[in-house]
């Protein structure tokens, strides 16, 4: 095992009763210290009594309290108290494909940006397995932003990268702090790289290295010649998408324009999207906009 996967955790979030986590879990033998496997389904996942104890297996019924967020912290808690000897973690959700994992760890420019004091986390592209496309990532200033290509490879310092597969200093994680557990779900992981950015620690993607993850239904569709993804999600995750980029966009505007900029236009495609590509697109995008009035009327999200 690789000196950094010697003292990396994972931490798998299941949640979705008709998810097998299994061969997530099994891909994770020998390839980090330690699996925390966080069942953040309130009655019990009916899927985790068939995954054997071992040594390096930790179970952890997280109860959905505090969403996603509330599942993260609560897997950071145990393993800072109980596993001194972890300085990183890489969260994965049940649907994420772990397989280049190792790979990625054992990656000499991975390594060295994980060992320097600068970085708050580090993570290898992902591709949306409904649409095939590989994700969009950000380069941000205060008051520009700069969209890279969907494909490139080595090392691209970014504004945001999604939580699953993202490789965290477990020194970065003490100083930012726990996750926001007022957000739940949607954009947890961008306010984290938000908080990050403020505290003058870099997130990074290396596009040579890439992954299989869901995030919704996303569907392609394309306007003005462009290749775009419609989310596919319900309209009560729509409400929390609406509520959260509206509140990330004012809390920040001050302090960083440019992306108060990003989250009005992220408002502006989630509702092109539901138009061109999704059903029931009445109650979701009354959902959307309903959630984006409560973000900006909410003061603090806690």
């Amino acid at each position: 095992m690789d000196p950094i996967a010697r003292s990396t955790a994972a931490v798998v979030v299941v949640y979705r009763p008709d998810a097998d986590p299994r061969t997530l879990v099994d891909n994770l033998s020998g390839v980090v210290a330690l699996t925390v496997l966080a069942d953040n389904s309130t009655a019990g996942h009916p899927a985790l009594p068939g995954i054997p104890e071992r040594g390096d297996l930790v179970r952890l019924h997280t109860r959905n309290l505090g969403g996603l967020a509330g599942a993260y912290n609560q897997a950071l808690r145990l393993i800072q108290s109980d596993h001194p000897h972890i300085t990183g973690v890489v969260f994965l959700d049940e649907d994420t494909d772990a397989t280049s994992l190792g790979r990625f760890l054992a990656d000499p420019a991975v390594t060295q940006l994980l060992r320097t004091n600068t970085t708050a986390a580090v993570a290898p592209a992902y591709r949306d397995r409904a649409t095939g496309l590989r994700g969009r990532y950000i380069e941000l200033g205060r008051f520009r932003l700069h969209y890279l290509p969907r494909v490139f490879s080595g090392l691209r310092r970014v504004a945001f990268i999604i939580n699953s597969m993202s490789v965290w200093r477990m020194e970065a994680l003490r100083r930012i702090g726990p996750f926001n557990e007022g957000l739940a779900i949607d954009h947890v992981d961008t306010e984290y790289c938000l908080r990050a950015r403020q505290a003058s620690l870099g997130v990074s993607v290396d596009g040579s290295h890439e992954f299989l993850h869901a995030i919704g239904q996303r569907r392609r569709f394309t306007l003005f010649g462009r290749e775009m993804q419609a989310g596919g999600h319900s309209p009560s995750r729509r409400y929390l998408i609406g509520r959260n980029t509206a509140w990330l966009g004012r809390h920040y505007l001050l302090r960083e324009p440019a992306f108060a900029f990003l989250c009005l236009s992220r408002l502006a495609y989630e509702a092109v999207g539901i138009a061109m590509a999704e059903d029931h697109r009445l109650a979701k995008l009354s959902a959307l906009t309903r959630g984006a009035v409560v973000g900006l009327l909410t003061m603090r999200m806690r």
